[in-house]
């Protein structure tokens, strides 16, 4: 899941005008021309498809931001020696679609990165990249931590690879992909603990970030007792509902896009796997006055797991130290965190309950 900076986002159209006069200001930069072409296309969803329904837009959307990922590239390419190939990287970090493209950029960045002049903004840009898609983001980030020669451009990116080997790792289950997070944090906390970016200071992020990896919610930790109500009213006590389960656990709402789309891949599972060996349980962040709403879509859709309401800032998400809608983990039999992940992680989750189930003779 692609999660932008507020800061980041304006940043886009401030970048499609320059100059220091007013003359100058109303001329747009080669990368403003690209720009406006894309946002022409963009805006023209509503003039020319207005009944397009939110989920239809985004469509259509991601198509011509797929055909424009390859056009701020070769845009880049032409300016490696200015720092405009530095907007078409804005633009990819928050508009690119996941290809080939898009990771080219990446390795622009690698390779041109000591050389730009507006360090500040690519300092501030870092944390960015932490929830994006591609393999050759960490290589990148990995040049700039060891050479760059900026100390707020190194301590940006060491922070950045450090979330990043951080989220991997909790997606993955990879204890040893955890250890080698920590360390970089801590690293990140006694080398650069004042650098900024859009996200904030690194010292806060990193310290939060050691919090959550060492808590009762990460990685390997049995998980905690959890209490609540179902939306059907009825008690709930985690610990009776999984015991001897490999247990599928959705930090979800009804009024989320991504938390939606993953209702499918929550009803595989159970049409898939026995009732026996595996649950799924959705801890619900909807409004108390929507719950009647929910109920109606639970039944008329066959939404067979357990929905435990909590609401966006109930209980459970605090306890579980949820900060973002749809979070997953995936708890082997014996009740230990093996996954985490946030965000549409698709057909990943089925191949999760897989592994963790018992081999058939």
């Amino acid at each position: 899941m692609q999660l932008r900076s507020a800061g980041l986002t304006a940043l886009l159209m401030a970048l499609s005008l320059t100059g220091a006069t007013a003359q100058e200001q109303r001329t747009p930069t080669p990368y403003g021309v690209l720009y406006n072409e894309w946002k022409a296309e963009v805006n023209a969803l509503d003039d020319v498809v207005p009944e397009l329904s939110r989920p239809e837009k985004r469509g259509k959307k991601r198509g011509i931001n797929n055909r424009y990922t390859p056009r701020f590239l070769d845009l880049a390419k032409e300016h490696l020696n200015d720092d405009l190939w530095l907007d078409c990287l804005i633009w990819t970090s928050v508009e690119g679609v996941p290809g080939e493209a898009f990771d080219e950029m990446f390795d622009v960045l690698g390779q041109t990165a000591k050389v730009v002049r507006n360090t500040t903004q690519l300092q501030l840009l870092m944390s960015e990249f932490i929830n994006l898609e591609s393999e050759r983001i960490n290589p990148a980030l990995s040049v700039i931590v060891e050479s760059h020669a900026n100390a707020g451009v190194r301590g940006a990116a060491l922070y950045a690879l450090a979330a990043r080997t951080r989220r991997h790792a909790e997606e993955h289950g990879d204890v040893e992909g955890c250890a080698t997070a920590e360390r970089l944090l801590e690293r990140v906390i006694a080398e650069y603990p004042e650098v900024s970016t859009y996200r904030g200071e690194n010292r806060e992020n990193a310290t939060e970030l050691l919090r959550e990896m060492r808590s009762p919610v990460a990685i390997t930790r049995i998980a905690p007792s959890t209490q609540g109500k179902t939306i059907l009213g009825e008690d709930f006590d985690l610990s009776e509902v999984i015991r001897g389960k490999v247990a599928v656990i959705s930090f979800s709402g009804h009024w989320c896009g991504p938390c939606v789309a993953m209702h499918p891949i929550q009803k595989e599972i159970i049409s898939k796997f026995p009732g026996e060996s595996v649950v799924v349980i959705e801890m619900n962040s909807d409004t108390l006055d929507s719950l009647e709403t929910v109920r109606g879509k639970i039944e008329s859709e066959g939404l067979g797991w357990i929905v435990v309401t909590d609401g966006s800032d109930g209980p459970a998400a605090k306890q579980w130290k949820i900060k973002s809608w749809p979070t997953y983990f995936v708890l082997d039999s014996e009740g230990r965190i093996r996954h985490r992940v946030s965000g549409n992680c698709g057909r990943q989750l089925i191949t999760w309950v897989e592994e963790l189930l018992p081999k058939s003779e």
